[in-house]
């Protein structure tokens, strides 16, 4: 959906994602991340249901997301910045994989979806095709989503497991 930044009364910035459709991407999102808080998952603050849309208020990053930085005119990431990067990336992936009270597969790790706050401190978002299974389970099965590029090859026969999003993340 689009995202828009908006102001809280008490002054704070957020984003404000906008979802349409049947709501399976909202309640995905709300699922996997209304619980949840580690220092490199976008906080979600707060949501709204105004049928047909449905809203998401997210935590303010100001540096905007990683591939604007990778790709973007202008912009240069040193190499410390880098490794901080990645290192934020893969506490948060580990977090979601194993010290959550279920597992979490977020199925759409890609630069876009890798946002960066006031510090240079990379957070994941962005849990719409995000996939919850129970903790004593190692894989599960889907239908195929996410960005072609950064899918793993498993996704060809419908099992995904952690290695899946860890894939995405080496891509």
């Amino acid at each position: 959906g689009s995202v828009f930044k908006g102001v809280l009364p008490d002054g704070r910035l957020v984003a404000v994602k906008r979802i349409g459709g049947s709501g399976k991407q909202f309640r995905a999102e709300v699922m996997a991340v209304g619980r949840i808080h580690h220092l490199n998952l976008v906080r979600l603050l707060g949501f709204c249901i105004k049928s047909p849309l449905h809203f998401l208020v997210y935590e303010f990053m100001p540096n905007g997301s990683l591939d604007s930085w990778i790709f973007g005119k202008g912009r240069y990431l040193d190499w410390s910045s880098r490794v901080s990067i990645a290192m934020d990336v893969a506490r948060g992936l580990a977090y979601l994989h194993d010290s959550c009270r279920e597992k979490i597969f977020h199925l759409d790790i890609k630069p876009q979806n890798i946002l960066l706050d006031g510090k240079m401190r990379a957070k994941i978002s962005d849990f719409g095709f995000a996939k919850i299974v129970d903790k004593d389970k190692s894989q599960t099965i889907t239908v195929m989503r996410g960005t072609q590029g950064y899918m793993a090859p498993e996704w060809l026969h419908s099992t995904i497991t952690d290695k899946t999003d860890v894939y995405s993340y080496g891509v």
